[in-house]
């Protein structure tokens, strides 16, 4: 599948008064199939860039927000406005399971690309681990381009 599309994402995690933040710019795929959409986009190993994971962000009719993550990594992130879901959070050094509770879902999406933000808190043994934001912000890669036909 063609990658169409450019992708920015920007991460950012709250954990006790310190922060931290992760933005990404890639290009990536954008589907919908039925009435579901579809982000996907490879990311690279920081320690060995000829090594890339697939990330697929899926997002259904409910507005539930679904991140699937390959690598070393491997999880599966549920994100549902107003409830708690189990991740099994897969490491190199061993497996976590993980709760995570989404505060806010808010999607603004359309055929063309759009936004998605999510702000949900991650809790290890019911203790609070972090407060954490997502947003997705996805255009066809040529959108900025104008162009004239002269024929």
């Amino acid at each position: 599948m063609e990658e169409k599309y450019l992708l920015s994402v920007c991460g950012k995690q709250y954990v006790n008064g310190d922060s931290d933040q992760i933005d990404l710019q890639t290009n990536a795929t954008y589907v919908m199939k039925g009435t579901t959409r579809y982000i996907s986009y490879k990311e690279y190993d920081p320690r060995n860039p000829d090594i890339h994971y697939r990330t697929t962000v899926k997002i259904d009719e409910n507005n539930t927000v679904t991140v699937l993550k390959g690598g070393e990594t491997n999880h599966n992130l549920i994100l549902e406005e107003g409830k708690r879901h189990r991740c099994e959070y897969r490491t190199p050094y061993g497996n976590m399971s993980l709760g995570i509770y989404t505060e806010k879902v808010n999607i603004q999406l359309d055929d063309n690309g759009g936004m998605v933000s999510v702000r949900y808190n991650i809790d290890i043994e019911n203790e609070l681990a972090s407060t954490n934001e997502l947003t997705l912000e996805i255009k066809e890669a040529n959108a900025n381009v104008n162009s004239t036909d002269n024929s």
